[in-house]
């Protein structure tokens, strides 16, 4: 077991928590039975106190649809038109001019009294009156099988006879005003379906104008010109072929006359089957070329370099020269350079001529891929275009049926009318009159009850948490196990300071045969009749047995059995049998540390015959000298500051094989000798003579040299006092350790309400049988 396991083991599950909140709801118990039994007591007061309120109910059903509303039936979906609808019917029934004309007439009825009339007004009227939505089970929620077409009005006041009369009124003057509504709807069902027919044509003639410019803008893209667009892609691709091979024909060409050249111009030799077998005569424009430069000699010796024809007999040698250039090259009308070789001028200009025709093979080449990457563009957006177009046909095409069926409707529109105006009653009607109510609705008593319940149960939840806040210590085992998450607890040890008395009893006492001793100690044995001729107070004034020492005065108590628990299951946790170094420490000062190692040791010598030390290592409150039968003149600080003998630093019981070694008079450096190696000595040698090693730790937290005991304990040993030390000073203390070594819990001083049930009836019954 590692320690950061034990630091992740203190964070708490979730199934923790909900165990925490029920020890708390167990622990509070009371307070959650009195904050109830409050709670119930002020909501009964309330009924007995609060005003008595009646409600009349009238239910109003739609009438089965027939005549005018057959024409607009497939227009409007039905529960959600009748949603609006009752929208609607709610702030008409509650609007004042609605309601103020029923408390006028209300008014009237009550022998005109002004009283009557102030006491029934539109506002009392509106705030009582309630409109919803009718259902088959109240109960059964808003389901669509459970809703009716029809809706309830409810009106609410102290008098039932007054209710009654609200009701039943505006239950009437709804119907009335639903009739006149009615004749108004057939008068303007005409007029409705002539305006539907104008808006559907205005929009079919949006979309015919939408598929129109859609068809436009994607003009060879259209599903119908696909087969187009391959066959033109076919012809592309043969056209590309056939220039890529006249493209590879004139530039092997051109290659072969570049080689041609080269040969020429290096040997004078020319290539079979290149340039003319004729005699090829000079090109004219050399001729040309000589003859313009001559004249601008003789011009520039008679006139000036502005003369008219000097400056065109220059233009005309620059427009000669730059054709030769184009032909032969830059050298061919250099002054100085002989004339070109006929030959190798035809050469020259065979050159030319296949650049010029590469150049156009290759721009026509450019132009057909360009044409065949648009041709695959337009096919790979066909499908797109192809289902955009069904979208707009589609809607088109729907449009254009309903336009169809809605003229339809408009030419049975007269006959229909002639119908509506034939039939007898309205659109809605009464199904269920109002009704004397004889039972008040509020306050609903029930309901109170209940509420004043559940009031209860969380204020005592409430005040539980709060108390258990404002004291957040252990109180019993469950507490140490939510805390560090796993079975650590290694005993709870009930608070056993009741149970001292002033006269002593023999049968608490047990004496164990002895094994040699070790290391040269002598252990001082008494018979059990001088044992037993001393009182117990009295060797109780003689510092002979600490009032602390539970597990030896009282060897039968249920504080005595935790300890034998706690020494099995540390003899379990040291399954390998070699000797153990325990280091027993709390978080704080005064959790009991002392109490434990005492007893501990003690029965771990007593009951299961382990040789046990018991070192005592806290030098600022060193407890164990007062658990001495016989005093030494030395203790652990003298031999870590000197080789004195380790048996003349002990003192052992006499009835069982437990040692004590006290910590010595303390100095300056006390807890610099235990960092300085010396204890690691110490503890080398007692591990050969002593089973088990407990060490009387200081507390963790006011100082720091449990940080340097741990290093030399096989476990650590925390003890925890109930109803004492903090959660918080707990979770810190097991933080601030650094060793990796397995901490258990040994809780001391529990209150024997925090115990569980089957231990005290345990315990009971072995006093019995001891008595």
């Amino acid at each position: 077991m590692q320690y950061s396991e034990s630091i992740a083991s203190v964070e708490q599950t979730g199934v923790d928590t909900v165990r925490e909140y029920a020890l708390i709801a167990l622990r509070n118990k009371w307070v959650i039975v009195g904050a109830i039994a409050l709670s119930l007591a002020m909501a009964w007061g309330y009924l007995l106190i609060a005003p008595k309120y009646y409600q009349s109910q009238a239910l109003i059903v739609v009438e089965e649809r027939k005549g005018i509303d057959d024409v607009i039936k497939r227009w409007e979906n039905s529960d959600e038109h009748f949603e609006k609808r009752l929208f609607l019917i709610q702030k008409q029934i509650v609007s004042q001019d609605f309601l103020a004309e029923i408390a006028k007439e209300l008014s009237k009825d009550s022998d005109g009294s002004r009283e009557q009339g102030e006491l029934i007004g539109w506002g009392q009227l509106a705030g009582m009156t309630r409109v919803e939505r009718a259902m088959i089970d109240p109960a059964g929620g808003k389901s669509s099988n459970n809703l009716v077409d029809g809706f309830v009005v409810s009106f609410l006041h102290q008098d039932p006879s007054i209710a009654m009369q609200v009701t039943a009124r505006i239950a009437d003057k709804f119907i009335e005003e639903s009739n006149r509504e009615r004749e108004k709807e057939v008068e303007g069902t005409g007029e409705f379906l002539d305006e539907e027919l104008r808006m559907l044509k205005r929009e079919l003639e949006k979309r015919e104008e939408s598929i129109s410019q859609f068809k436009k803008s994607h003009l060879g893209d259209l599903p119908q010109q696909a087969d187009t667009n391959l066959r033109a892609l076919d012809r592309a691709e043969a056209e590309i072929t056939a220039t890529s091979e006249s493209l590879q024909r004139h530039s092997d060409k051109l290659d072969t006359l570049h080689q041609a050249v080269q040969l020429y111009r290096t040997s004078g030799q020319q290539s079979f089957g290149i340039g003319t077998t004729r005699s090829v005569e000079p090109d004219p424009l050399f001729r040309h070329l000589k003859e313009l430069r001559e004249k601008l000699v003789k011009l520039r010796a008679e006139f000036w370099d502005g003369y008219p024809e000097i400056i065109l007999t220059k233009e005309e040698i620059r427009q000669t020269e730059e054709e030769l250039t184009n032909l032969y090259g830059r050298d061919a009308i250099r002054p100085d350079k002989t004339p070109l070789d006929p030959y190798l001028q035809d050469l020259l200009k065979q050159q030319t001529e296949e650049r010029t025709e590469i150049a156009l093979l290759r721009q026509r080449l450019d132009q057909l891929r360009a044409t065949k990457r648009d041709l695959e563009q337009r096919l790979d957006r066909a499908p797109s275009v192809e289902q955009e177009l069904l979208v707009l046909e589609r809607d088109y095409n729907n449009m254009k049926t309903n336009y169809a069926m809605l003229l339809d409707k408009r030419l049975h529109t007269r006959v229909e009318q002639n119908i509506e105006k034939r039939q007898k009653g309205g659109k809605y009607r009464i199904l269920d009159r109002p009704y004397l109510p004889r039972v008040p609705v509020i306050p609903n008593n029930s309901r109170v009850l209940v509420l004043g319940l559940l009031f209860g149960c969380v204020l005592g939840a409430g005040l539980s948490v709060v108390r258990e806040r404002l004291t957040p210590q252990f109180r019993g085992p469950e507490d140490i196990e939510l805390l560090l998450a796993g079975p650590r607890l290694l005993a709870a040890i009930p608070d056993f300071s009741l149970l001292w008395r002033t006269a002593g009893d023999s049968g608490y006492f047990q004496n164990s045969a002895l094994p040699r001793p070790s290391l040269g100690i002598a252990i001082r044995s008494r018979s059990k009749a001088e044992l037993n001729q001393q009182s117990l107070a009295e060797r109780s004034n003689l510092h002979e047995i600490d009032r602390r020492f539970v597990a030896k005065v009282f060897p039968r108590s249920m504080a005595a059995e935790q300890y034998r628990v706690a020494a099995a299951r540390l003899q379990l946790l040291n399954a390998t049998g070699v000797p153990m170094v325990v280091a027993v420490t709390s978080a704080i000062k005064g959790e009991g540390k002392t109490t434990t190692v005492v007893n501990l040791g003690y029965t771990l010598s007593r009951d299961f015959g382990r040789r046990v030390l018991l070192l005592d290592c806290d030098f600022v409150y060193p407890e164990l000298t007062a658990f001495l039968e016989s005093p030494v003149s030395h203790g652990l600080i003298d031999c870590l500051r000197s080789d004195i003998p380790l048996q003349q630093a002990m003192s052992s019981f006499t009835d069982v094989p437990c040692w004590i070694m006290p910590a010595g008079e303390s100095v300056a450096n006390s807890n610099d000798l235990l960092r300085a190696g010396q204890l690691n000595r110490v503890l080398s040698q007692l591990r050969e003579e002593f089973d088990y090693i407990l060490l009387n730790a200081p507390p963790i937290l006011p100082v720091a040299t449990m940080n340097v005991l741990e290093s030399h304990s096989d476990l650590l040993l925390l003890v925890v006092r109930a109803n004492l030390t903090s959660k918080q000073a707990v979770t810190q203390a097991i933080g601030s350790l650094r060793a990796d070594r397995p901490i258990h819990v040994v809780l001391n001083g529990v209150a024997s309400s925090s115990l569980p049930s089957y231990m005290l009836e345990y315990a009971v019954s072995e006093s019995r049988v001891a008595v």
